[in-house]
């Protein structure tokens, strides 16, 4: 016969039981969401195109969440907020200290059943880099093939910005954030791509009306841009923004054409060297480039690379604006997933240099 005893023990032993086994265990609802983020992993990591994404996700299933639900664990940060306030509101001691562990229990268990966003947000940013990577052949932060595999990249990318006078535009702060490869054709040559993100600071010093009392202002601006490789040393520089250039492309070069000169100006080392490099084909495609972007294009003189460098966003996506709450949205979004503004830069680029 069952004591009395084991039958006051046994409710008490349940709820701990229940406890336990939510604390160890995810909501029903929330491992479907974990089942479907290590399916869209498999799905990234196996496709080798585009298209192969696109077919993975439809048919997807019944479940098609991908979004957790922390109903729950709200609804316990609520209690344990309002048991804490009845606490303090009733009497300092001895009702307060109670409601304060109840409070505490109650963040504790919801800390440790809330699901956070990342995991969703990881495999969405995973998806997106594997789409432009079989849309559009770039390659996120890795070096072109020219350059060895072996090469370091912080000091490669130091020797790019040290061979090109346009990044020496930020007092206090030049680097490059953000970077990609890929390969172009141009119809006879290909040539290797890196294009990048450019970041410089600039700190300014705002004086008051005390004379002696300033203001330091820190300035963050961006640019963006391409490395070309396999291109000719040609030796100039051309730009639609500034009518004097940096060093060594300091002479200044003038077409037979006035209305292409008040638009367009063309620097190089020297006016021999100028008059060998700029052909007339050559200044119509320029001037056809800058029509279309506002920036500066630099031949070396001596290295076979041309940089560009402007105000366009190439790495700036087409995302679709709605919440990825389920499967059938997120692949809308992949389907639609585009960089608009590097599709038009390289087809503009390609006319120029081909």
């Amino acid at each position: 016969m069952i004591s009395s005893t084991f039958l006051q023990i046994y409710p008490d032993f349940m709820a701990i039981a229940t406890v336990q086994h939510l604390l160890h265990l995810r909501t029903k609802k929330n491992k479907q969401v974990m089942q479907n983020i290590a399916r869209l992993w498999d799905i990234g990591r196996q496709a080798t195109s585009a298209q192969d994404i696109l077919d993975a996700l439809h048919p997807w299933g019944t479940n098609k969440n991908l979004a957790f639900y922390n109903t729950i664990p709200r609804l316990l940060m609520i209690i344990g907020i309002v048991v804490a306030i009845l606490g303090w509101l009733i009497d300092p001691y001895p009702p307060f200290p109670i409601s304060f562990f109840v409070t505490f229990l109650c963040a504790l268990f919801a800390y440790i059943i809330y699901e956070s966003h990342e995991p969703i947000a990881e495999v969405i940013d995973f998806l997106e880099q594997r789409m432009l990577l079989l849309r559009y052949d770039l390659h996120f932060n890795a070096m072109p093939n020219s350059i060895a595999a072996t090469s370091n990249a912080l000091l490669v990318m130091s020797k790019l910005k040290q061979t090109f006078p346009l990044f020496y535009q930020g007092n206090v702060s030049n680097e490059i954030t953000q970077f990609a490869s890929t390969t172009w054709h141009d119809g006879e040559i290909e040539h290797q791509v890196m294009l990048f993100q450019y970041h410089y600071v600039n700190e300014l010093v705002i004086r008051g009306f005390d004379s002696e009392k300033q203001k330091v202002k820190q300035v963050h601006k961006d640019q963006w841009g391409a490395f070309i490789f396999q291109m000719p040393a040609l030796g100039f520089a051309a730009s639609n923004r500034q009518d004097h250039f940096i060093e060594p492309y300091t002479q200044k070069w003038l077409t037979s054409d006035i209305l292409v000169n008040q638009k367009l100006h063309i620097f190089g080392c020297d006016q021999q060297q100028l008059a060998r490099s700029i052909s007339p084909s050559l200044t119509l495609k320029l001037n056809d480039f800058f029509q279309q972007y506002s920036g500066d294009v630099v031949y070396h003189f001596q290295e076979n690379m041309l940089c560009y460098m402007g105000q366009q966003n190439l790495f700036g996506l087409s995302k679709n604006k709605h919440a990825l709450k389920d499967i059938s949205v997120l692949r809308g979004h992949l389907r639609t997933l585009r960089l608009p503004e590097y599709e038009k830069f390289k087809l503009s680029m390609l006319n120029l240099i081909s």
